[in-house]
């Protein structure tokens, strides 16, 4: 059955990341725990496959922030200009989003001393290694999740040529593989089934978990979101709220 054997593509994930990136996780939280106790913020952006699994959620930090940016540009091509506009070359945008990039980090909330996590899969995207490398000469530490061998198979769009495990302070790999998805099924001529997101909340959570131990070690209390569904959770995340603005924490 294919869903039994997307379990245990699934479980050799999860293990590979166990085995191989709980250093990283570790120091991704103890640089967590760092900013936190030196009054930094912890930012994160992600290319969109799991944009708010860490934001607001119960058990999650509230000093865990979003970062988004786009820019959205309505305009129709002159009829006898369409085909000259739709063969605009790769190059050309690429630069557009470096430069994107660059004026979201500059407009941003973000200061030196800061921590931001970055989620890309194949993080080869101008757009995400020019965010991370804008952070850093902020003074901004970055952490990045990708898939190390995935990237490593496809070039770099941003002008440097770089990707994003290649310019972050501290990479953490997904162990994914080339192109994400996992199981081949016969009919279909493309792989089914991505492991990314599974292994994105795999190790998020387990950073936060870290992250959360190691500030209480400092003395710090981080301040965790409760399920609204429970009775009082509503109250409980204003006063966490509240404490957050005040701490930072």
């Amino acid at each position: 059955m294919s869903a039994d054997r997307w379990f245990a593509c699934c479980n050799d994930t999860l293990e590979r990341i166990r085995t191989t990136q709980l250093e990283a996780i570790q120091r991704a939280a103890e640089l967590v725990a760092r900013t936190a106790e030196a009054g930094g913020g912890l930012h994160f952006y992600d290319t969109g496959h799991c944009s708010r699994e860490p934001i607001h959620r119960a058990g999650g930090l509230c000093m865990m922030k979003e970062l988004k940016f786009s820019l959205t540009v309505n305009s129709d091509p002159a009829p006898r200009r369409a085909q000259q506009v739709s063969e605009r070359d790769r190059a050309t945008r690429d630069a557009a989003e470096e430069k994107l990039a660059a004026l979201a980090i500059d407009r941003s909330a973000l200061a030196p001393g800061d921590l931001l996590l970055v989620s890309s899969v194949s993080g080869r995207s101008a757009a995400v290694v020019e965010l991370a490398t804008a952070a850093q000469r902020m003074g901004v530490t970055v952490i990045a999740i990708t898939n190390v061998t995935y990237s490593s198979e496809v070039a770099g769009r941003h002008s440097s040529g770089k990707r994003l495990f290649e310019v972050a302070d501290l990479a953490i790999d997904n162990c994914g593989v080339v192109g994400d998805a996992v199981l081949n099924v016969e009919g279909i001529d493309t792989g089914v089934a991505p492991t990314s997101g599974v292994a994105f909340c795999y190790i998020v959570w387990a950073l936060v978990s870290e992250a959360v131990v190691r500030m209480l070690a400092r003395g710090l209390e981080p301040h965790v979101y409760r399920s609204i569904n429970l009775p009082d959770g509503d109250e409980f995340n204003s006063r966490s709220e509240a404490a957050y603005h005040e701490t930072g924490l």
